[in-house]
């Protein structure tokens, strides 16, 4: 590593170097230094030297030590592709997962006609990338996003104001349904559904607790849910809606006048997403 007038310049020997002393992968080193210094990653990959300041360098070494502790890189960096696009992400809303673009794919299989104006309910929205990126297919859509913390609804609108849709938003804090007023044509949700009882792995821990846990069992979302859904959304409406691994036959077995058409399996095989019709 070498210091010119200010400039600290690496080479691939400093990078692997610090990488082990942080015990961080290579990949994730440069992944973060390309948000430190706002370049691509094969930018960087194929660089021989790469030039940066010393407070950079201060900023980099630290993500390399939150990284270390098994911090997810979309928290230190504060943005996660989803559904090819980047949202803002922080540690008051749960980082977009691949699993849930199932939801968005369902939508399309239902919603065919792109030009369709639709009244949509993103419900517990967190960085609102699910009713966002619907309205980024759906040109003449709107969406309500509902959260219960005022927080996670910030970083929706500011989403919502980077991608230049925010003209096609409404944002209401609400404990699910209880300060939710209209009716609509879809209901989309990704509710926290892991039991209490569960020990997931410690990097699922730096996303909020209640945008992951649910009690009696992980399914007190659905209990609060689907009995009451039916009220908010318009005859032969659509509730498109993220499950746990083994939530397959509760979910079917619980009391809704929602009829369920199909509950479809994630790329890992695992029943992920239900879809249920207003009839």
């Amino acid at each position: 590593m070498c210091e010119v007038h200010d400039v600290v310049i690496l080479t691939k020997g400093d990078i692997n170097s610090l990488s082990l002393r942080y015990g961080v992968s290579t990949r994730d080193a440069l992944l973060l230094l390309s948000a430190v210094l706002k370049e691509t990653y094969d930018a960087l990959f194929f660089k021989q030297y790469i030039n940066l300041s010393e407070a950079d360098l201060e900023v980099w070494k630290s993500y390399l030590k939150r990284r270390g502790g098994e911090e997810p890189i979309a928290k230190i960096v504060q943005k996660k592709e989803f559904y090819g696009i980047e949202y803002k992400t922080n540690r008051h809303t749960m980082d977009p997962r691949p699993e849930t673009e199932l939801i968005i794919d369902l939508f399309k299989k239902y919603y065919k006609n792109f030009e369709s104006d639709l009244s949509i309910l993103d419900l517990g929205s967190g960085t609102g990338c699910l009713g966002l990126t619907v309205l980024s297919i759906y040109k003449n859509a709107n969406c309500e996003f509902v959260d219960i913390s005022e927080e996670a609804l910030n970083i929706t609108h500011e989403n919502a104001i980077n991608l230049n849709l925010l003209d096609r938003c409404a944002f209401t804090i609400s404990d699910w349904f209880s300060n939710v007023k209209g009716c609509y044509d879809v209901i989309i949700s990704n509710p926290p559904y892991v039991s209490m009882k569960f020990k997931l792995d410690r990097a699922t821990l730096f996303d909020p607790k209640n945008s992951i846990y649910a009690k009696n069992d992980g399914m007190e979302s659905y209990e609060k849910i689907l009995p009451n859904a039916p009220a908010f959304l318009n005859k032969n409406g659509k509730l498109i809606i993220e499950i746990g691994f083994d939530q397959k036959e509760k979910i079917a077995r619980l009391q809704t006048q929602l009829s369920l058409v199909e509950i479809v399996k994630d790329m890992s095989g695992i029943y992920r997403t239900c879809v249920f019709e207003n009839v």
